[in-house]
């Protein structure tokens, strides 16, 4: 039985001992993507302790068949993060504290990142379509804030999400050598279902 099957299991079981794994395996990969959208130490680490709630809570919605368990894992941190950044408190209270807070842990994780290659997925791409994909996806912006950040016309964001993600798309089809994991994958699902 794989890592992520007998996490999975012992999550549904409703055994702590699930909920630990979860943490020591997964801990610092979901507080990487935290930390980049709420880019606060303190509440990333609380927005980490809610993301395991709700993975505890809603283990049940899992569905192996639209996600691997580490996807599925990564975009309830980043909606939980996603939703404590969007709360008027939060901006307010972010907008008096200084930005000296570090981007992401430098802490490395037991997950296999080689098989994330997005640096060698962006190589070539231009400055504008990659800042748009950082605002959006890295940042948690919606197409509007995004535009509003980039001192951008909403449709031209649009337009260069669309062309990033066709980019990446190819990028994919015609890279025999890169092997993407299933986080990457589910971007790129998400990613498409959202423009629809």
């Amino acid at each position: 039985m794989s890592k992520p099957e007998e996490i999975l299991r012992l999550v549904r079981r409703r055994d702590e001992q699930g909920l630990r794994l979860v943490f020591e395996h997964y801990g610092p990969a979901l507080n990487g993507v935290i930390s980049r959208v709420v880019r606060d130490t303190r509440v990333a680490e609380e927005v980490l302790q809610d993301t395991l709630l709700k993975i505890w809570n809603k283990i049940d919605l899992y569905d192996a068949d639209h996600a691997g368990l580490f996807t599925w894992m990564m975009n309830v941190a980043r909606n939980t993060a996603i939703d404590r950044a969007r709360l008027k408190g939060y901006q307010v209270g972010q907008k008096s504290e200084s930005y000296d807070a570090p981007v992401h842990e430098t802490r490395t994780s037991d997950i296999a990142t080689d098989q994330i290659d997005v640096h060698t997925l962006t190589e070539g791409m231009e400055t504008k379509y990659l800042d748009v994909l950082q605002k959006m996806y890295l940042e948690g912006y919606s197409t509007s804030a995004a535009a509003e950040a980039l001192n951008l016309p909403l449709g031209t964001v649009k337009t260069r999400l669309r062309s990033a993600l066709s980019q990446l798309r190819e990028k994919v089809k015609t890279e025999k050598k890169l092997f993407l994991g299933s986080i990457f994958i589910s971007l790129i699902v998400l990613l498409l279902w959202t423009l629809l």
